[in-house]
Order: C-alpha cells, then structure tokens, then sequence
C-alpha cells in the first residue's frame, strides 16, 4: 500500500507528573519512520519537571499545553483532540512507548482497510 506522506497525525499525549519517565515516550513518537505527525502534550497542572523535560525539546512538530489548574485527568486528552490539526489521531499515555514504525504500520491499515 502507498501511504500518502501529506497525511498529518496528531499524536496526543495527556500528562501529569511524569518527568521521570516522559522522555522515553516523547523520544519513541519522535523517532517514527513516519514523520508527518504533530505530537501534542497536554500537561494536567504537574508539579513536577515535566515541563522543563518537554520544553527541552527543540522540534516544531512538538506542541506543549500547559493546564493552570489539575483537572484529575478529565480534559487533556480533550484538549489535545481539540487542538489537533491532523486528518488522523493516535493516542499515547506518557508512561508507554511505540516502536518505531508504529505509525506507519498503522497508517497503512486504515488506507488499506477502510479505504481513508
């Protein structure tokens, strides 16, 4: 199957207190052999340096949100969905990892399968 690489992903990943370990995520999105993807985190008030983990990262398809109040895990994903830009959305949780042709593999799926 040809995937179409104009096909934006936004990958969403919801957060709190996970600067200890958020790195491994964000690092297996970021090493995906398909690249057109936006990765959104939205940050559920952390008190920790998740952050400054994230903020450390210097790639324009990382967006970083930041909720000013702890919602108990009810919005992020939401707003991430809310404020993605792609014609897919896949779902990562900030302690889990992808290999990396996950997105890939998945793509072609969907286009194979579902004709999209």
């Amino acid at each position: 199957m040809n995937i179409n690489k104009n096909d934006l992903i936004s990958v969403v990943m919801p957060t709190y207190n996970r600067g200890h370990i958020i790195e491994r995520a964000i690092n297996s999105v970021l090493s995906q052999t398909y690249t057109n993807f936006e990765l959104i985190i939205v940050d559920d008030a952390s008190n920790d340096n998740t952050s400054e983990i994230v903020n450390s990262y210097e790639d324009n398809r990382l967006k970083f949100i930041r909720l000013k109040e702890n919602t108990k895990g009810t919005k992020p994903r939401n707003i991430g969905i809310q404020e993605s830009k792609g014609k897919y959305i896949a779902l990562l949780d900030s302690d889990d990892e992808w290999k990396p042709a996950k997105l890939e593999v998945q793509l072609d799926y969907v286009k194979k399968y579902y004709g999209t």
